[in-house]
């Protein structure tokens, strides 16, 4: 199996860094037999933008990205915290999709 990092096509419907630049998204991470089956695990995470479809790179990672700290905010909730202080922006699925700052 391969790292795959896949990246939706369609444009973020919120004001981001990737809102219309799919190169600034850090894009989700796949391990699969190829890149198909790489695309087919985002059809099923997305399955509303097969239509646009995804960009997909067979990927060598160059290190793991490293969450320094788990804290709290305010209203108790869990957040992560980065190497640079930056608080992480979490998807419905749990996957970090940028930084906030």
């Amino acid at each position: 199996m391969k790292e795959y990092r896949c990246t939706r096509n369609e444009p973020y419907k919120h004001d981001c860094i990737g809102h219309d630049d799919i190169t600034a998204r850090q894009g989700h991470y796949i391990m699969a037999n190829c890149a198909e089956a790489a695309w087919q695990e985002m059809a099923k995470r997305y399955p509303q933008e097969t239509e646009l479809g995804f960009t997909v790179q067979e990927w060598e990672s160059p290190g793991n990205v490293v969450i320094l700290r788990v804290e709290r905010d305010r209203d108790g909730n869990e957040i992560l915290i980065n190497q640079d202080g930056k608080i992480a922006k979490i998807n419905a699925d749990g996957d970090v999709i940028g930084y906030e700052g």
